[in-house]
């Protein structure tokens, strides 16, 4: 039967085309695979891939040569799939096959490099033979020199069996640990999602809504809405009341607690004009829920207007007013401007560097003087005692139940 019909194929398998007509068809596939894995394999070892058929049919040229022809070849299945299309790489290196690169053609340095310190070790080998044992024959001293290497031989290979022992057995630490961490990992989740369970079975801490995971969407919102506005009352005390009075803060706190519950007001009825007629009653727990984020968004968007606020007040303190001039006169008095520090350009610098002064000193300021009111805010919650329970049961009590119309929700 004739080569296959791939030119690529052809090709390499051509020195050995009196061998393929020695096949059987099934044969004959399995040594077309293989050959096209080995077409493959070279393609990968930074081959040109048109070069790769040329190899293969050189790699077989010498295959040949070494047993001594093709009429030396008595199986020629065994032997193609054996020995004729199998790479004998020399060295370490992928490229190598019998010592030849295959990417270049050339003889592999690799290949040279091993056998560079072969060479040198017998003869360090012969020199300390010579040196142990003087006066021994040329047969004597041949045997000894074998001997020794055939030592030397079977202790690298037992290095590299333990070796091999020792990776295989780290390899097999390494699945172990993986095993138990993949295990732990699994009953952390478990855990993690028996605790989640749990949580999302709590009532409500604010209103009493059940399966709340401990706070309902609506109270949530509160809270946030809360701490920003304490937070929006400490940054207008930062510049506008005297830290060091409380009855001053806490009556500045109050103003601003006024203006954004005006805020907050407005946004409920725009909420409840723009309501459908019986959508709140459907859903009253939903409607408390869209009433508490209307109320958080109208106060994150006052916020930033009272931090603005509180920057453009603290620029103008004494403290901002001095790093401004001293970052003005040390700008004017830069060396590029000293041989006219009133003109436009040195002005201009001036200007700036007094400006970029003016705002860290504000945002200093800002930062340390809400520090202070955070520090005092968290003193004076430590020393406020305790509610007993029997005060505050009226006040829980007057609070509206999960079953109640939407427009006790949304009061």
């Amino acid at each position: 039967m004739a080569l296959p019909a791939d030119l690529r194929l052809r090709v390499a398998l051509g020195p050995v085309s009196s061998l393929w007509e020695r096949l059987s068809g099934w044969q004959q596939d399995q040594v077309e695979a293989a050959a096209k894995a080995e077409l493959a394999q070279l393609a990968g070892l930074d081959v040109a891939p048109e070069d790769a058929p040329r190899l293969l049919a050189d790699r077989l040229t010498r295959r040949l040569t070494e047993t001594g022809g093709e009429a030396m070849v008595s199986k020629p299945f065994g032997w193609l799939t054996g020995r004729g299309l199998v790479r004998r790489p020399s060295c370490s290196d992928r490229r190598c096959d019998d010592g030849i690169r295959l990417d270049t053609g050339e003889s592999c340095e690799s290949c040279a490099n091993v056998l560079h310190v072969r060479r040198a070790r017998r003869a360090r080998m012969r020199a300390d033979i010579d040196q142990e044992l003087p006066g021994l024959t040329h047969g004597e001293r041949r045997r000894v020199l074998e001997e020794r290497l055939a030592d030397r031989v079977a202790t690298e290979a037992q290095n590299l069996a333990r070796s091999q022992e020792q990776a295989r057995t780290e390899r097999a630490q390494r699945k172990a640990a993986r095993a138990a961490d993949q295990e732990r990992a699994e009953r952390e989740r478990q855990a993690a999602a028996a605790a989640e369970t749990v949580r999302q079975a709590l009532a409500c801490e604010d209103c009493g809504q059940q399966q709340a995971g401990g706070l309902c969407e609506a109270c949530g919102y509160r809270r946030r809405t809360e701490a920003l506005i304490v937070e929006a009352g400490m940054v207008a005390a930062t510049w506008s009341a005297d830290l060091a009075d409380q009855d001053d803060v806490d009556t500045v706190t109050a103003d601003v607690r006024a203006s954004l519950a005006a805020d907050i007001e407005r946004a409920r009825r725009t909420f409840l004009d723009s309501a459908p007629p019986g959508e709140l009653d459907a859903d009253p727990t939903g409607a408390a829920a869209a009433l508490a984020f209307g109320a958080l968004r109208a106060v994150e968007a006052a916020l930033p207007e009272f931090r603005s606020s509180a920057l453009g007040r603290l620029g103008q303190a004494e403290e901002a007013c001095a790093e401004a001039r001293r970052a003005y006169k040390t700008e004017q008095g830069r060396r590029w401007f000293r041989h006219n520090p009133n003109g436009a350009d040195a002005i201009a610098a001036a200007t700036k560097a007094a400006d970029t002064a003016r705002e860290r000193a504000a945002e200093y300021l800002l930062a340390t003087r809400l520090k202070q009111l955070r520090e005092q805010t968290a003193a004076r919650t430590e020393q406020a005692p305790a509610v007993p329970w029997t005060d505050r049961l009226p006040e829980l009590a007057a609070r509206p139940l999960d079953t109640d119309t939407a427009g006790a929700v949304i009061a």
